[in-house]
This record gives structure tokens, C-alpha cells and sequence, in this order.
């Protein structure tokens, strides 16, 4: 019998190694692919709460926030072999993020995560639980701008390197970075003297 041409076109999968390198069992991986998800894993693991609590301090509520926080990770891994500087890259890849959630006009279904989930820290000391809270409504007071500052801010990272990660000027993050440190420490004068 002959084949038809159709038949002969078609590409034959292999039955050893599949087509897609993503999909391939982890025994046909490289060395190298096992490192890089096993460093991917450990980033993941440490950051990822991390990068939840940042975005929350620039304004995203917390089902958006880990939402995310897991996109921002799920293209982290898909790239972890270009990936220099994992936390300043996935803090910019997330903050671009949420200022396209941020400019959509959508309602999120839910307001509050009931279950504890990996993506989420459990708040087992009420004392930092309060201060968490206490730095987010003091930080709503602020514009956008000036809040996406201080969110670097607060995890230490200074001007320059903020500018570097937001493509602005080096003066544009330390004007918004002096505005705001102005606008707060009003903002708590101002709470202190009705105290």
C-alpha cells in the first residue's frame, strides 16, 4: 500500500524524547536544566512572599497581588536561565503588571483569601500583623508614583537603582522619594498632634 502524501509530510514524534523540551521528564533534563529549576525553586519559595507584600504596599489588594506575584513567577521561570538579577527583575516584571491591572476597569470577585496558601506569609504575630497594616494606611496617602517609589524604598533599594529598574531619571525617583517622605511625615505630625 502506498502512503499518501499527507502521510508522508507529517512529522513523526519521537517515542524517546517528547517535542516539547518543557515536557520532558526530569531524568532526560540536562544537569544544568535540574540546577536551574532546583535555584528556581528555592527563589520561588523565598521571594514569592516577599513579592506579595511589595505589591501590597504599592496598592494592590491581596487576591491581585498573589495573582501577580504567580504570573510575575510563572515567566521568571519560563526565562530563569537569562534572569540576572531574579528579585530587581521580578519587582520590575510585577510592577508593570500591576499598572495594567491597575489601568483595566474591572471588578475582583473576591476581597479577602480565605486559605492559607504558599503564595501567602500566615500572620501569626499580631504585633508585626498591626505594623504591616499600620505602614499600608499611612502609604495610601500617597500618588501612585510616589508609593511605587517608597515600596523599592522600603526594601532597600536606593534611588539610582530604583530609576535603573523603572526606566525614569535618577532625579525623577528622588524627587517622587522627597515628595513622599514630605507628604508622610505631615501626614504623622499631623496624626501625633490630634493624639
Amino acid at each position: 500500500m502506498k502512503a499518501t502524501m499527507d502521510e508522508r509530510e507529517r512529522p513523526v514524534a519521537s517515542p524517546v524524547a517528547p517535542a516539547d523540551p518543557q515536557r520532558r521528564p526530569d531524568v532526560m533534563r540536562r544537569p544544568a536544566e535540574r540546577v536551574d529549576d532546583v535555584a528556581f525553586s528555592a527563589f520561588y519559595r523565598e521571594f514569592t512572599p516577599t513579592l506579595v507584600a511589595w505589591l501590597i504596599w504599592q496598592g494592590a489588594r491581596l487576591p491581585v497581588a498573589a495573582d501577580v506575584a504567580q504570573e510575575t513567577m510563572i515567566t521568571a521561570y519560563r526565562n530563569w536561565s537569562t534572569i540576572k538579577q531574579p528579585a530587581a527583575w521580578a519587582r520590575r516584571v510585577a510592577s508593570r503588571a500591576l499598572a495594567r491591572h491597575i489601568a483595566r476597569i474591572e471588578e475582583d470577585p473576591v476581597d479577602d483569601v480565605g486559605e492559607h496558601s504558599a503564595l501567602l506569609p500566615s500572620l501569626t504575630d499580631v504585633a508585626a500583623w498591626e505594623q504591616r497594616h499600620e505602614v499600608l494606611r499611612v502609604l495610601e496617602r500617597l500618588p501612585l508614583r510616589q508609593r511605587q517609589i517608597m515600596a523599592w524604598t522600603l526594601d532597600e533599594y536606593t534611588p539610582a537603582q530604583i530609576a535603573e529598574e523603572l526606566g525614569i531619571t535618577a532625579e525623577a525617583a528622588r524627587s517622587s522619594l522627597k515628595k513622599a517622605r514630605r507628604t508622610l511625615a505631615a501626614y504623622l505630625r499631623a496624626e501625633g498632634d490630634e493624639q
